[in-house]
């Protein structure tokens, strides 16, 4: 299983990295459109806190797997346990942290569309 490290993961100041594995990429061409979709696995192990990051020239949907994720966007803290879905807009700032006990497991769904 090839793994990939998405960014700098913060808990108590010291990096962690968080793990993901691409899963499929697939042409948007197939139906006509200009651009891409990426579905990959992250992991996040207990009591990391992700730094915020911003959504830029794509879109996400999270599928929780296992795990509670705890999203914050600014003052909003949401909770999503498995079968929870999230959307992420495009320009959205936020982060997720993992509070329990478990490592938290979400499918991100990436749409990107090639701008002219």
């Amino acid at each position: 299983m090839m793994r990939y490290t998405l960014g700098a993961l913060v808990v108590a100041a010291t990096v962690t990295p968080a793990i993901a594995q691409t899963l499929a990429t697939v042409s948007l061409a197939e139906v006509g459109l200009e651009g891409s979709l990426t579905a990959g696995r992250v992991t996040i192990d207990p009591g990391v806190k992700r730094a915020d990051h911003t959504h830029m020239a794509r879109t996400s949907l999270l599928v929780v797997v296992q795990g509670t994720l705890t999203e914050v966007r600014g003052a909003v803290t949401h909770e999503y346990r498995p079968g929870d879905v999230v959307a992420v807009s495009e320009g959205v700032t936020h982060h997720a942290e993992n509070h329990g006990d478990v490592p938290v497991v979400y499918i991100e769904i990436n749409a990107t569309a090639n701008k002219k």
